[in-house]
């Protein structure tokens, strides 16, 4: 059956799992056609039986699911009667769940503070009863946030505990400056946050860390030895005398692999784990089909051992070390692990994961045998029925780097067919081992599908990362070409004739570059893109700090230097285009304004060029991976309808 991009409603993801005794908890997501909505709902496996059960407070908004570690109660965020996101409780017996908080606003995070209490974030801001429309007065660099639109001001964020026979959370910790939850510790007497270091400071993007006394209140730094550094808290030990963080040192922008960090609380010694180990923690693979996810990236097993989340050429795996022992895979292969969760007994990791052709899996681990078992596949029947397409890897070597890329080659076999060179976002991030339904949607209406890596991506080091600042649009320009040229090598029916570019974000600006820099190309497809960076610079949620770290690699910049700005803007070089164009954007995107689309498709129609422009409403920078599901279809089928009008 081919794949199709209404498959979108077809394709059920699985996140947050965690264990208690024989059961298996996780989190089910899906997308509805009936209500253009995206849903989750709280599922218990029984290990033993593989028979599920419902939990949870709506079966639609239920999400975050936690189980203490005493596997007595099941903790998770769902709306009330008023829609906002709040804390509700279960018993892991199953029974009607209990709505434990009653904030005004919207509980934003929360986690287990030992077996009977909940740490949660929330923010408060004055109530605005108006009918009328109102002045906004902005006073800092950045003001607004794509997905959030205008920034307010106003804002208080605030811990508070709350024990499950109360009523109502105690105040923690509060600030006007904001802060998010990283963690907290097994015996629910401390938490660890981060917070803007200097958040008067519109040039200073430190990320700072601090331990709060969850009975005092009182607030330790703990990231003062690497005071530009930006760092995230993630996991206390058991005994909660150490502390994991991600972070990085910050002495460059935007480039510096992101490392495991270890503090030690009683000796306040702060430590980079991986600072020796060209591994990014994390990463990012760039698709479209994940949803819910927890973020989890490092737990402690026991007190001298813990697992991490490690990116590395194309695959994200679970990696195991100590504070004084280096990471090594441990749960790895060709694919993308996206969620997981240490068991109580320390003898297990529950995990979900995905590759090329399988969108989502439920397994266990055993670490002591290291086997390996598959426990739920939500999506067993879908490809079985569907033409699932496993891509070819390849890679090739140019001006001193590695690059790897993977060919969907198009289900149906001709003597002849087209292909399409899809460039992805970022840069700092990578195409990988991970189901991607849009690749499948254009191989199956008969599209060979070019995947590659460019220098300026995340996997292969800091020197591969760094390779593309101030170098826009040159080696990672000729990196795409020569991945067309591979491609070919690879596949002999793609007919030279028939090739296509597309892509979004920074694969946007790619897009717009090549069609200003060849012919080669019978039509392109541009999205969410940069076309100016002058104009970028002062309208994009993150255009005032990301500029100068992209085309000057400074922290720092101004538009001064036009000549550079334009040098480097696809804009410039309208003049040279020839290839049709369709200009896609979205109508409320922060991150790239549709300013930037409007430039472009108005520079290109001006000129002769062959090209339409399509506004989503109701859109942001997300549209392709998590806006409304129906203008994703329009979106998809968009490109091919243009590619297809220009075969």
């Amino acid at each position: 059956m081919q794949v199709k991009p209404t498959d979108l409603f077809n394709i059920t993801t699985l996140s947050y799992p965690s264990l208690a005794g024989n059961s298996v908890f996780f989190q089910e997501n899906w997308i509805d056609q009936a209500t253009n909505q995206y849903y989750s709902r709280i599922r218990q496996l029984d290990r033993r039986t593989r028979h599920q059960t419902a939990y949870g407070h709506d079966g639609q908004h239920d999400h975050a699911p936690q189980v203490n570690a005493a596997g007595t109660i099941l903790a998770f965020l769902s709306q009330d009667a008023d829609q906002h996101t709040q804390v509700f409780t279960q018993a892991v017996t199953g029974g009607n769940a209990t709505q434990l908080t009653h904030e005004r606003r919207d509980v934003e995070a929360f986690d287990w503070a030992g077996d009977a209490a909940i740490a949660y974030v929330s923010s408060t801001r004055p109530d605005t009863d108006s009918k009328f429309p109102q002045a906004v007065t902005v006073t800092k660099a950045q003001y607004k946030l794509n997905g959030a639109g205008l920034l307010p001001e106003d804002v208080t964020t605030t811990l508070k505990l709350q024990k499950l026979s109360n009523q109502t959370g105690k105040l923690v910790y509060a600030s006007a400056d904001g802060f998010s939850l990283g963690a907290v510790a097994p015996a629910g007497d401390q938490a660890a946050i981060a917070y803007e270091a200097k958040p008067a400071d519109p040039n200073n993007f430190a990320t700072a860390a601090a331990v709060v006394d969850l009975t005092t209140g009182e607030l330790t730094d703990i990231t003062t030895s690497v005071p530009g550094g930006e760092f995230s808290p993630a996991a206390f030990s058991h005994d909660g005398k150490q502390l994991l963080l991600v972070g990085k040192r910050n002495e460059q922008p935007n480039i510096e692999q992101t490392d495991l960090w270890h503090y030690d609380i009683a000796s306040g010694a702060l430590t980079d784990t991986t600072a020796d180990q060209n591994l990014e923690i994390g990463g990012l693979i760039v698709a479209d089909t994940q949803q819910g996810l927890s973020g989890r990236i490092t737990e402690f097993v026991t007190t001298d051992y813990y697992l991490s989340l490690g990116f590395d050429h194309g695959a994200i795996s679970l990696y195991t070390g100590g504070p004084d022992q280096a990471l090594t895979p441990l749960v790895g292969g060709q694919r993308h692990i996206t969620d997981w969760a240490v068991g109580p007994d320390q003898r297990e990791v529950v995990f979900t994961s995905s590759d090329l052709t399988t969108p989502s899996q439920l397994r266990v681990f055993d670490l002591v045998s290291e086997e390996e078992t598959l426990l739920y596949d939500p999506n067993a029947r879908y490809a079985r029925t569907h033409d699932l397409v496993a891509p070819s890897e390849y890679s090739f070597e140019r001006a001193g780097y590695t690059i790897q890329g993977w060919y969907y080659a198009p289900v149906k076999t001709a003597k002849k067919h087209p292909a399409v060179l899809y460039i992805h976002g970022g840069p700092q991030a990578g195409y990988g081992y991970t189901f991607f339904h849009e690749m499948q949607v254009l191989a199956n209406a008969g599209y060979g599908v070019i995947n590659v890596n460019p220098r300026g991506g995340l996997g292969y080091g800091q020197d591969f990362t760094a390779a593309v600042i101030g170098h826009y649009g040159e080696g990672d320009y000729e990196d795409l070409m020569m991945s067309v040229d591979e491609a070919m090598k690879l596949d002999k029916k793609i007919d030279a004739k028939r090739l296509y570019v597309t892509g979004g974000s920074y694969g946007g600006f790619m897009t717009n570059w090549v069609v200003g820099h060849t012919d080669r190309f019978k039509a392109a497809a541009t999205a969410r893109s940069i076309a100016n960076w002058i104009s970028f610079y002062g309208t994009s949620d993150i255009g005032y700090y990301f500029t100068p770290w992209e085309i000057t690699g400074e922290w720092t910049g101004d538009v001064n230097d036009i000549e550079t700005l334009w040098r480097y803007s696809p804009l410039a070089y309208a003049d040279h285009v020839k290839t049709p164009t369709l200009v896609l954007h979205g109508e409320q995107d922060q991150r790239c304004p549709i300013g930037q689309g409007e430039e472009f498709y108005t520079a290109l129609k001006l000129r002769g060029v062959d090209t339409k422009f399509i506004r989503f409403p109701q859109s942001n920078h997300e549209l392709s991976r998590s806006g409304l599901p129906n203008l994703r279809i329009v979106r998809m089928q968009a490109i091919m309808d243009w590619f297809d009008a220009h075969q």
